[in-house]
C-alpha cells in the first residue's frame, strides 16, 4: 500500500524528514501481521514503533495498510494481556509465571523460582537507586525472560533474533524483543545458584536499566556505561538487598582482580579519556574495557551519585538514531565532572588503590 492509506494523523507527522516520537498509539497491518504501537521516530521510508509489548520494530510506512489511530496515549499491554500473548507464542510446552514486574517463561513443573529470583533483583535494582536519591521509570509493561530447556533450545532462539553469541554464553538480554533470553543449565537447584548468578543478574541489569530511564533503547548509549553498570550488580552485596551493607560487600572481587591485573602488568590500564571517548576497547581488550567500566562506575556511584545520576540523564535523553562521535562524548562526560580529567583520573585511581 502507498503512504496515502496512513489515517491523516500519521500522514501529518510523516511530513518532517525525521520526526521525533509522539505519546498517541496506533494500529496498522504489515505484510499481513497487525502491529499496536507507538511511533518514536520516522521518515518517509522508515519508522520506529514501540509495541505494547516492549518490543521495538522497524517497518516501512508506506506498506501499511488499514493504519488507524488507537489511543491518544501509549498503553502497554497488562500482565494478563501479556501472558495470553506469550501463551500463543509458545503454547503449551512453556509455563508463564508471573510476579509483580515479570513474566518468566520455563518449562512446566517447575517451580517459580525463576520468576522469584528475577523479582528480587527488580526489587533490589530498584532500592539500590533509591536509597541514593535516583527517580527510576516504571516500565508500561510487564518484563520478559524466557528461561529456554537447553542449551541448543537456547542457540536456536538466539539465532532467530540475530544474536551473535560468544561461546559459553549462557543467557543475554536482546534489546529489540526487550526479553532476557537464557537456558536452565542446572535444573535451577538453589544450591548451583552460583553458576549461573552472574549471567542471571547482569543481563536482568541490562533489562531493568533500558526500561526504567538509566539507558536509551533508541540512542548510542557508551558501553562502559552500559557495562560499568551490569558488571557492578554482579556483586551480592549491590543485587541481593540485605546481604551486606558495606563497600568492600558492594565490591565486584572478579573485575577488581581484573582491573589490578591490568594496572599491574605491562598491558597496562586505560586512560579515562580512551574508556569515556570510544567503545573501541571492547574490540580490542574486552576483558580490561570491562574491568576499567566496572571500576569507574563503581567509582562515580560511591562517591559521586548526584553527578552519576545526572550524566546517566544526560546519555538517555540523546536523540534517537544519533551518532555518538568521540569528542561529544568527552564533552558530555566533562560537563558533568569537570573539564579536568586528569585530575579525575588521578582521584579515580587512588580511590581504587585503596581496594587493594
Amino acid at each position: 500500500m502507498i503512504r496515502i492509506c496512513l489515517p491523516l494523523v500519521v500522514l501529518a507527522m510523516l511530513t518532517s524528514s525525521m520526526a521525533a516520537a509522539q505519546d498517541f498509539m496506533f494500529s496498522a497491518k504489515y505484510n499481513g501481521d497487525e502491529l499496536e504501537g507507538r511511533p518514536l521516530l520516522w521518515t518517509d521510508q522508515q519508522m520506529l514503533i514501540l509495541a505494547r509489548d516492549g518490543a521495538l520494530h522497524t517497518v516501512d510506512p508506506r506498506q501499511a495498510e488499514e493504519a488507524r489511530k488507537t489511543a491518544p496515549r501509549f498503553q502497554g499491554y497488562t500482565t494478563s494481556e501479556m501472558r495470553s500473548a506469550l501463551y500463543d507464542e509458545f503454547g503449551r510446552a512453556k509455563t508463564v509465571t508471573s510476579t509483580g514486574h515479570y513474566l518468566v517463561v520455563h518449562r512446566p513443573g517447575e517451580s517459580d523460582a525463576w520468576a522469584t529470583r528475577f523479582e528480587e533483583l527488580y526489587r533490589s535494582f530498584q532500592n539500590y537507586f533509591r536509597v541514593r536519591g535516583f527517580k527510576l521509570h516504571r516500565p508500561k509493561y510487564p518484563l520478559v525472560a524466557v528461561i529456554y530447556d537447553s542449551e541448543q533450545e537456547y542457540h536456536e532462539a538466539a539465532r532467530k533474533t540475530g544474536a551473535e553469541l560468544q561461546p559459553n554464553t549462557l543467557g543475554h538480554y536482546d534489546p529489540t524483543s526487550n526479553r532476557v533470553l537464557m537456558f536452565d543449565r542446572v535444573g535451577n537447584h538453589d544450591r548451583d545458584w552460583g553458576i549461573t548468578a552472574n549471567t542471571i543478574v547482569h543481563e536482568a541489569t541490562h533489562q531493568m536499566a533500558f526500561n526504567t530511564g538509566l539507558h536509551s533503547r533508541t540512542a548510542t548509549t557508551p558501553q562502559w556505561v552500559v557495562e560499568g553498570l551490569a558488571t557492578m550488580f554482579e556483586a551480592r552485596g549491590v543485587y541481593q538487598s540485605g546481604a551486606g551493607d558495606t563497600r568492600r560487600d558492594r565490591i565486584n572481587q572478579g573485575r577488581l582482580d581484573d582491573y589490578f591485573h591490568f594496572v599491574d602488568s605491562a598491558t597496562g590500564k586505560l586512560t579515562l579519556g580512551e574508556l569515556v571517548a570510544s567503545d573501541t576497547p571492547f574490540r580490542t581488550s574486552s576483558q580490561r574495557a570491562y574491568a576499567e567500566a566496572w571500576a569507574l562506575t563503581f567509582f562515580l556511584s560511591e562517591t559521586r551519585p548526584r553527578e552519576y545520576e545526572q550524566y546517566l540523564k544526560l546519555t538517555a535523553a540523546r536523540k534517537p538514531l544519533s551518532e555518538y562521535e568521540p569528542v561529544e562524548r568527552v564533552r558530555d562526560f566533562q560537563s558533568v565532572f569537570g573539564n579536568d580529567l586528569t585530575m579525575l583520573e588521578s582521584n579515580f585511581r587512588t580511590w581504587m588503590n585503596e581496594l587493594r
